[in-house]
This record gives C-alpha cells, structure tokens and sequence, in this order.
C-alpha cells in the first residue's frame, strides 16, 4: 500500500493556545472584543494590555495566519496605521510592561 505524500505546509486542525494564564497575569492581559486582525482568524484569541494603549497580543497575525507554536503576534497602533511583529512567548516571558511599550515605540518609525 503506497502511502500519501506528507504535506509540511499544512497547519494542524486544532491549535493550542499560545498564551498561558501565567504570562496573561505577568503582562496584565484582558481579552479584547476588539477585532485587530482578519476575519478569518476570528476564533483566535486577542488579548489587549491593561497598561499599554492600543496594544495587543494575537495568536495570528494581522492577515490571519496562525503564529508558530511557542510564539505570538504583537500588534499595535502606529502614526501610519496598524502595525506588528513576530514575538517569541520566551521573549515575553522575560519582559516587563515598560519592555513592552520600548518594542512598540522602537517600531513606531513608519
């Protein structure tokens, strides 16, 4: 019996959750009802910063695509509209709020 081609590009149906209650607490995390990425991706979750406007962190990025196990998508406003990047859940883990608003304003340049 001759077996089917593996496909590597293909994400598994179910995704676990990037973002652990620990971190959620350590960065004083609430859920947003706040839709910042595609509806396509409306099942993942979007947690927005008690401490830090218009800052979120998503489990897809601003297009819908899932974030690589052990990492997320920090996104936020910019003075040329809504912007992100890619953040490893180590990365955070090891940040502080004041960390946290020095990646967004270092990525405030456009």
């Amino acid at each position: 019996m001759q077996q089917e081609p593996k496909n590597f590009l293909a994400m598994p149906e179910e995704h676990a959750p990037n973002l652990s209650d620990q971190l959620i607490k350590q960065l004083g995390l609430r859920p947003s009802g706040k839709t910042v990425n595609a509806p396509t991706a409306s099942s993942d979750k979007v947690f927005a910063f008690l401490d830090v406007a218009n800052v979120y962190l998503m489990e897809s990025d601003l297009y819908g695509n899932k974030m690589p196990e052990g990492s997320l998508f920090l996104a936020f406003d910019t003075h040329s509209g809504l912007a992100g990047k890619h953040i490893r859940i180590e990365t955070l883990h090891n940040s502080s709020v004041e960390d946290i608003r020095k990646m967004v304003a270092d990525n405030d340049s456009g």
